[in-house]
């Protein structure tokens, strides 16, 4: 049974053919450059939703003897290889457009344009609402890099209608080619956001801090400690990483209280922020500036 993110990966991968044979038929037979822009977007989210489905394939694989915090970063490259795919097709536009508008070849159907791409709103509209709940729901970066894309497909196809319009009323074919280049640099620009969410991942960007002053704010409550440090958090995909080391007042302190106290905060934290990992250190001294001793760190090495 196919999981939320891999169901919506095959939508969008099906609604994909489908657009594509429908630009790619009525962008040739009407020779418009914003359509035929359009379906070579439609060909690359095919590809692209493709390539996603193997890596959510990848990363839902549980943890094994090589990978003991699961494939989740696989996501991350998929998001990566997704704004090369993106970068390169874009910029090759660009380059086509040109050429049109230096040969003089110019956009003469727009009637059958312009109820093409109507079309193409409609099902590109349907899919970004399906995507959006299921992004929500999962939290998954590929997810929400396709709704990315496909919300950015969903405003270039209105435009692209718009300008269809404007060429139909003014009879001017020359706004088909400068469109197409024009939403090329929208796209190009947007997809930095898909680089930025892989690159995150991949560098193990911290949590939001609102969620890092929540853990400050719920660790100086408890009138047993004294204190905390190497506070250390990271995110990837939908867990949240975070640990820190804990000092008691007490340096007599049970192990049994102080593992209760570490307890309480640990559920605490799990309880604002789900989806966590929290590993606490216990300090009956505040360590923080030995442990950064060279000597200290070697010997704890060697032993």
């Amino acid at each position: 049974m196919f999981s939320p993110e891999k169901k919506a990966v095959v939508v969008a991968s099906m609604t994909a053919v489908l657009l594509i044979i429908i630009k790619w038929v009525f962008g040739v037979l009407t020779g418009s450059m914003a359509i035929l822009t359009s379906a070579i977007d439609s060909t690359l989210d095919f590809f692209v939703s493709l390539m996603n489905f193997f890596a959510i394939r990848k990363s839902e694989k549980p943890i094994d003897e090589k990978y003991n915090y699961w494939h989740w970063k696989i996501e991350g490259f998929g998001a990566l290889i997704e704004w090369t795919i993106i970068s390169v097709s874009w910029v090759l536009i660009i380059y086509f457009s040109i050429l049109k508008i230096i040969k003089n070849e110019f956009l003469q159907k727009t009637s059958e344009s312009i109820y093409v791409m109507i079309i193409s709103v409609i099902i590109t509209y349907l899919l970004v609402n399906y995507l959006s709940n299921t992004a929500k729901k999962t939290q998954s970066l590929i997810i929400k890099s396709d709704l990315l894309h496909y919300k950015t497909d969903l405003l270039t196809n209105f435009w692209i209608i718009i300008a269809l319009i404007l060429i139909k009323i003014f009879n001017f074919p020359l706004i088909d080619p400068i469109i197409s280049i024009a939403i090329a640099f929208y796209i190009i620009y947007w997809s930095i956001e898909i680089l930025k969410d892989g690159y995150n991942m991949l560098m193990d960007k911290k949590i939001d801090d609102k969620h890092l002053a929540f853990i400050k704010e719920i660790i100086k409550k408890h009138k047993e400690l004294t204190g905390f440090h190497f506070l250390k958090t990271r995110k990837s995909w939908k867990r949240n990483f975070i640990e820190f080391h804990i000092v008691f007042k007490d340096d007599n302190i049970s192990l049994r209280d102080a593992h209760t106290i570490s307890d309480e905060l640990e559920a605490s934290i799990i309880e604002e922020i789900p989806h966590s990992t929290v590993m606490i250190h216990l300090d009956y001294f505040d360590d923080s500036h030995d442990i950064n001793n060279p000597k200290l760190r070697e010997f704890i090495v060697k032993k």
